[in-house]
């Protein structure tokens, strides 16, 4: 596991996403020596396995609630 801080990330956040996806080594990113987020490399599969797709579509039907737009429909 490496640790990274939010300015380096913030200034290569693209190498860092790149590194993260070919190693598969999850990147801690701290705040002033603590950590608060982390990097890590997902596939679709996972995405699936979590869930994400339900949680995208509530969040989408609580974001057009009340709404009269024909979008809400698709859903």
């Amino acid at each position: 596991m490496r640790f990274a801080s939010v300015a380096e990330v913030k200034n290569q956040f693209s190498m860092y996403l790149a590194r993260a996806r070919m190693t598969k080594e999850p990147i801690v990113v701290t705040h002033y020596g603590k950590p608060c987020a982390l990097i890590q490399a997902i596939t679709e599969q996972d995405l699936e396995g979590l869930g994400w797709s339900q949680l995208a579509e509530a969040r989408l039907r609580e974001a057009w609630e009340g709404e009269d737009d024909g979008l809400y429909d698709y859903l």
